[in-house]
């Protein structure tokens, strides 16, 4: 386990939704599939689960407590002042923490202005808010239960409640989509002055709706091109109004990055509670169960609901620091991974001067450029097979 006075994440995953999004395949429920009992039960199944996790490993209540994170699902759907209780009851488990970000993933429809006052009194710092589009029609596709204006007088009312970390979540590549209307989608959201964008390009998971409706011919996908191309200025586009790029897929006004989400870049510790999350805790690995009703038996009956722990592998522990290492602007550095960064800049070499474009490698360390990052599934490929033929990943055990 990681030492003692190392700062700790906890992600709460909340499954519940009022409606569930055809393109989503997190783990997630509709609240009329579920009696509201379940709902009102949930935050403090989740103090139950950390307070159980704490038995495990004793030693974690000595750590300061950094960042909290609830996503889901729609977190905003839970009574605040039960989560308000949750909150304060983790924050007296563990060690105090300069500079804490506690925050929330909000839909905009459950945003109102006493919600929002609720959350912040609670000690909630961050508010995510899931916007994805400015267009009705857009909205309409994802089947998504708010309007544009919602989204803007969600933003107005997080600031009125206190909030001075707010960020806005955007998806692009949608099925019919214009460059035209993904640009004004942009436009509008940093009207807004948001602290933070994250855009994701629309991935097609299989077992969802928006899948099977791809298979049946009903939905189209824009093709890798246009896609290529609205991430490309999407990105120019938010940096040319002040926002750094960080991350793949996320952008942030200075001193606003998202620590919560750079503890998994970097490879600090998370500890996911609720069905379907995932910790990580120095060299041990494990997820829950997506199973609302057995994780709640298993709390009931004092036992940790999880998979059993695992440690990964040496290609398994190299492709994670691959995967996280080069999603972010810095990439991996010499000091933080020697090994990976020279078989990184073997293959670079290798695969000059193709490779010129979606890689930069410097004495320091290895980094994607914006075009590596397009092509970072084929990358990563290739530099795990060098790193596996080199024998480079034994270091890694």
């Amino acid at each position: 386990m990681a030492g003692a006075r190392e700062s700790l994440g906890i992600y709460g995953h909340v499954p519940f939704c009022k409606h569930a999004c055809p393109y989503c395949d997190f783990y997630k429920m509709e609240l009329r599939e579920r009696p509201a009992r379940a709902r009102l039960d949930f935050p403090g199944q989740l103090r139950r689960e950390v307070d159980l996790l704490l038995g495990v490993y004793p030693e974690m209540a000595e750590r300061p407590l950094e960042t909290v994170y609830f996503g889901g699902g729609t977190p905003s759907t839970l009574v605040p002042e039960a989560v308000g209780e949750l909150l304060a009851h983790w924050k007296g488990l563990f060690v105090e923490c300069g500079g804490r970000e506690f925050t929330l993933e909000a839909n905009p429809e459950n945003l109102t202005e006493n919600r929002a006052r609720q959350w912040h009194a609670a000690g909630f710092t961050r508010l995510s808010i899931g916007a994805q589009s400015f267009h009705p029609e857009e909205l309409g596709l994802l089947e998504r239960l708010h309007g544009p204006e919602t989204i803007e007088e969600a933003v107005r009312r997080s600031r009125r409640a206190g909030f001075g970390n707010v960020s806005l979540d955007l998806m692009f590549a949608l099925p019919g989509q214009t460059m035209e209307r993904w640009m004004e989608n942009l436009r509008r959201a940093v009207a807004l002055e948001p602290d933070h964008v994250s855009f994701y390009g629309l991935t097609w998971h299989e077992g969802t709706p928006f899948e099977a409706w791809k298979r049946e011919g009903r939905l189209a996908e824009l093709g890798d091109e246009l896609q290529a191309e609205m991430y490309l200025r999407g990105a120019d586009f938010l940096e040319g109004e002040g926002f750094e790029h960080y991350e793949i897929s996320n952008f942030a006004r200075p001193g606003f990055r998202s620590r919560h989400n750079a503890r998994y870049w970097t490879g600090r510790d998370v500890l996911g509670v609720g069905p379907g999350a995932h910790s990580r805790m120095g060299p041990e690995r494990w997820r829950n169960p997506e199973d609302l009703e057995g994780w709640a038996a298993a709390l009931a009956a004092g036992r940790v609901p999880r998979e059993p722990a695992e440690r990964p592998g040496p290609e398994e522990a190299a492709w994670e620091r691959l995967f996280t290492g080069l999603r972010r602007t810095e990439g991996l550095g010499r000091g933080e991974a020697p090994e990976l960064v020279e078989a990184c800049r073997r293959w670079h070499g290798a695969n000059l001067p193709e490779s010129a474009a979606w890689m930069e490698a410097g004495p320091e360390g290895v980094r994607l450029t914006r075009e590596g990052w397009l092509l970072s599934d084929a990358i990563l490929e290739g530099l795990l097979r060098e790193v596996i033929g080199a024998g480079g990943h034994s270091s890694l055990q």
